[in-house]
């Protein structure tokens, strides 16, 4: 019995030291700068910020906290730096086909 308590405590420590190390890694492999503009997706109430990239391809933006700053950029030539998430986050995330991503900053060209 305290060997199966043992390695189930050993298993679990093993999962999330696993799952930090991954995190960090992704962060890094996955930053990139995209060169677009800020769009404001859907109707209200339910709208979302995201990027138009200068080939067309929509990015969502996460998290929303970011939203109220990036708005106010709409109408500018941007470059972002980002980071590409693994996985679809917030409302737009399940609409935008070029992914999730962060941004990291940005400068405005025009």
């Amino acid at each position: 019995m305290r060997f199966i308590i043992f390695t189930l405590a050993f298993l679990s420590v093993f999962s999330c030291r696993t799952a930090v190390a991954g995190q960090r890694g992704t962060d890094e492999t996955h930053t990139a700068k995209i060169t677009g503009s800020v769009r404001v997706f859907g109707s209200e109430p339910h709208t979302f910020v995201g990027i138009v990239d200068e080939n067309g391809t929509e990015y969502a933006v996460y998290p929303a906290s970011q939203e109220a700053e990036l708005r106010k950029l709409q109408g500018h030539l941007i470059v972002f730096t980002v980071v590409f998430l693994d996985e679809p986050k917030g409302e737009g995330g399940l609409y935008l086909k070029g992914g999730t991503i962060t941004p990291l900053n940005w400068e405005i060209i025009k």
